[in-house]
């Protein structure tokens, strides 16, 4: 009996830290991972313990960090670096059962005066609005192969993330399954884990029907699933499927919808009486968006969240956009674009899912400075 116990005891224990582990995005267990390394290191090359560590064992530490230039004497480190690497200081002294000596004012003050040292202009990104999500879906190189393949992955990815408001993370996780075509609202995605939902309650996000073929969200997604399941058949199947795309001046609402998500005039007969979205069956676990390799070889990985930054700021540069333009470009672009067409705060957050207004009007600083401002009133 005793030595079932035992047994009994270790399996919970074992069970019990695979739920400890779980408790972090597995993006932020990689990332507290690489943090802690470099403090390990750095502490065993001063020949300072790094488990429990010192409140002046940190402080040195964020001085040596500051410290260390490049051969061109930039800074090698951010400040944002620095927060993240106490983070992962403060997780790996909790998970160990100590006091993290991150929380000693001390510490906070040395990572304070740093920032105050270099107190710069943030480099933000600069928001890609509707005409420029216009100017890089005219410029996508449809009914060719095998850049037409890319086109469609690429038009998907811009439009959700624009009328979504999505995250690179969020979009990069998606599967099939996390996908419901409705009759009338447009398209569901279903957000299982965010960057403000740690504990995977899940968000729904909808991508209503456009007005314009060209810019419909559920229309672009559509056509892309279209060329994964032609993907099942064979190659030739998806140069098929691919060719016979139209280009993007041409493009036609893939089934019937409303023009309006707000006020349908009049649907076409039989919509919103269960008409169902010509979907293709995929299975549900098919990662949504896939790597595609020179010559249109379509791999069966899923596509990362720096692959969509990437993708975006690539798009951005060969359609001639001015920069800094990256992922995050599209959904501070849904807000600057909704806030300018007058959402209000309330209704910008349903989409982005911001917990407070403080980062909204952020983005209006940044990007709308006149809306709501005094000054528009001076009679100037």
């Amino acid at each position: 009996m005793a030595a079932q116990r035992a047994a009994s005891l270790e399996a919970l224990a074992a069970r019990a830290d695979d739920h400890a582990t779980a408790s972090r995005a597995p993006r932020t267990r990689a990332a507290y991972a690489g943090d802690w390394s470099h403090f390990d290191r750095w502490c065993a090359a001063a020949g300072i313990h790094a488990l429990p560590a010192g409140v002046d064992t940190v402080r040195l530490y964020l001085a040596d960090m500051e410290a260390t230039r490049t051969a061109e004497g930039e800074h090698v480190f951010s400040p944002a670096t620095m927060a993240r690497r106490l983070a992962a200081i403060a997780a790996i002294h909790r998970d160990a059962g100590y006091s993290s000596p991150t929380r000693d004012p001390a510490v906070g003050a040395v990572l304070t005066g740093i920032k105050r040292a270099r107190a710069h202009t943030t480099r933000q990104m600069r928001p890609l609005l509707l005409d420029d999500l216009r100017t890089l879906l005219a410029g996508l190189e449809f009914g060719t192969w095998p850049a037409g393949l890319t086109a469609a992955r690429d038009a998907a990815v811009l439009l959700m993330g624009f009328a979504g408001a999505l995250r690179r993370g969020e979009l990069a996780a998606l599967t099939v399954e996390d996908l419901t075509f409705h009759p009338t609202d447009g398209l569901h995605v279903r957000i299982r884990r965010s960057k403000t939902d740690q504990v995977a309650r899940s968000a729904v996000v909808v991508l209503p029907y456009g007005a314009h073929a060209g810019t419909c969200p559920p229309c672009a997604v559509l056509r892309w699933l279209h060329l994964l399941a032609a993907a099942r058949e064979g190659r030739a199947a998806l140069m098929r499927a691919v060719l016979t795309t139209p280009r993007w001046a041409e493009h036609e609402h893939l089934y019937p919808h409303p023009q309006s998500a707000t006020e349908p005039p009049d649907p076409p007969a039989g919509f919103g009486r269960g008409i169902r979205a010509p979907e293709p069956a995929l299975p549900g676990e098919t990662p949504l968006l896939r790597a595609i390799r020179r010559g249109g070889a379509l791999t069966d990985a899923p596509v990362t969240g720096d692959a969509l930054h990437a993708l975006v700021r690539r798009r951005a540069q060969s359609g001639g956009l001015p920069g800094p333009v990256g992922f995050h470009s599209l959904r501070v672009g849904f807000v600057t674009t909704a806030r300018r067409a007058g959402a209000d705060h309330r209704a910008v957050r349903r989409q982005t899912r911001h917990t407070s207004d403080a980062m909204i009007e952020t983005y209006d600083r940044d990007h709308a400075p006149l809306l709501g401002n005094a000054v528009t009133r001076l009679g100037l």
